[in-house]
């Protein structure tokens, strides 16, 4: 059989000093509306929109632009019984489960360094921050805080990825008994940053500062919550998502849910979109926060194959491997009689650890084995198409 070359590029996800930029070009949006069930993309202007259709009611979303193809996160949230958190293309194909069981799922964000998604539990007397990995099934769920004082719920979650601390906002019944506070990524650290603040929304972080909704407007802040300016006076901010591309702030008004946008010194405020529904979630295609443009962790020691996952698959799966020095790497997908059915990766590798995305479609079901070399490094797997 001839070598045939699949829709699967590899994605670096790891290495030393690397600097990474992607220019914001889409908008992705969450309808929270029964019974329409569905998410959008447009383009920055507003234009070209764009409905994809979801299991469940969609409340939050964010987007993997490292992967290629890229994907979404979207949590969502039934009218009775638990949610789920799925991924799918920026299309709104290829939709999986990553997380069943989730209860009120009510903000999620990625860190695309150490692939881990996080998300709030919302249900207003037993609130939660969890943390899992994106690329898997319920995989190394880990609850990181929790309240359960009745009538305050967590709304907002926003990551600095680098600095591995995150900020969320808590809710109250009154202006006293709501705030904004400071953690780590392992929940350790709690800290108030703002207190009182009265009816506080969604918050994002970008370039070492804070920004948030609440009954006085868009927020902007120091990360110690000191330093605070209003940005607009009376923005209704359900949910908001910072453009890293043209340092913009894209947000849900709460009270006549268009899409709005000012840039990030509270000038050049716009409409987007006009009402298209309940709309509770936004990001665009680069959010810098979700991934440190200088970050430089611990490079792999070793060559090593993964198992490819979900196995049994149908039609995509995911493989990891790890490459120790620049090398020549090649990995390539047989089937049982040896005969080479898809070329994943043939280039130069530097150190680091990567994914790439098989897409089996058009194969037939049945055992397949998957090839790394890397210099002297050779090492097989088997994988297994179900349909």
């Amino acid at each position: 059989m001839k070598s045939t070359m699949l829709s699967t590029i590899a994605l670096l996800m790891f290495a030393s000093h690397a600097s990474f930029s992607q220019p914001a070009s889409k908008i992705y949006l969450a309808q929270y509306d029964d019974p329409t069930h569905v998410i959008y993309s447009c383009n920055l202007n507003g234009s070209g929109l764009v409905s994809m259709t979801m299991p469940l009611r969609p409340k939050c979303i964010a987007v993997d632009w490292r992967s290629t193809p890229q994907k979404l996160y979207v949590g969502l949230v039934p009218t009775s019984g638990n949610g789920k958190i799925i991924r799918c293309n920026v299309d709104g194909t290829n939709q999986e489960d990553v997380v069943t069981d989730a209860i009120g799922v009510n903000d999620l964000e990625l860190d695309l360094d150490r692939r881990k998604i996080y998300w709030l539990q919302n249900t207003y007397n037993d609130d939660r921050i969890f943390h899992a990995d994106m690329d898997g099934l319920n995989s190394n769920i880990t609850q990181i805080y929790a309240t359960t004082v009745a009538m305050r719920d967590l709304w907002g979650l926003a990551l600095d990825v680098r600095n591995q601390r995150l900020w969320i906002t808590e809710r109250g019944s009154t202006c006293y008994s709501s705030y904004v506070r400071r953690m780590s990524f392992s929940g350790a650290g709690v800290a108030i940053m703002r207190n009182p603040v009265c009816n506080p929304h969604d918050i994002e972080y970008y370039d070492n500062k804070i920004y948030w909704g609440d009954d006085d407007g868009l927020e902007k802040a120091n990360t110690d919550g000191s330093g605070i300016d209003t940005l607009i006076g009376g923005a209704n901010v359900y949910s908001l998502s910072i453009d890293g591309t043209n340092n913009r702030i894209y947000w849900i008004d709460y009270q006549d849910y268009k899409l709005k946008r000012v840039d990030l010194d509270g000038t050049n405020r716009v409409v987007i979109l006009n009402v298209i529904g309940y709309l509770t979630g936004v990001d665009t295609d680069f959010n810098p926060s979700a991934v440190p443009v200088e970050f430089s962790p611990a490079l792999p020691t070793t060559f090593g194959l993964m198992q490819n996952y979900p196995n049994p698959f149908n039609p995509v799966t995911s493989i990891h491997f790890s490459i120790a020095d620049y090398r020549l790497t090649i990995l390539k997908v047989y089937d049982v009689l040896g005969c080479e059915v898809a070329t994943l990766v043939n280039e130069v590798k530097q150190p680091g650890t990567y994914t790439v995305w098989w897409d089996a479609s058009g194969q037939a079901s049945g055992v397949y084995l998957y090839r790394l070399q890397a210099g002297d490094f050779v090492q097989s797997r088997k994988l297994i198409l179900l349909r």
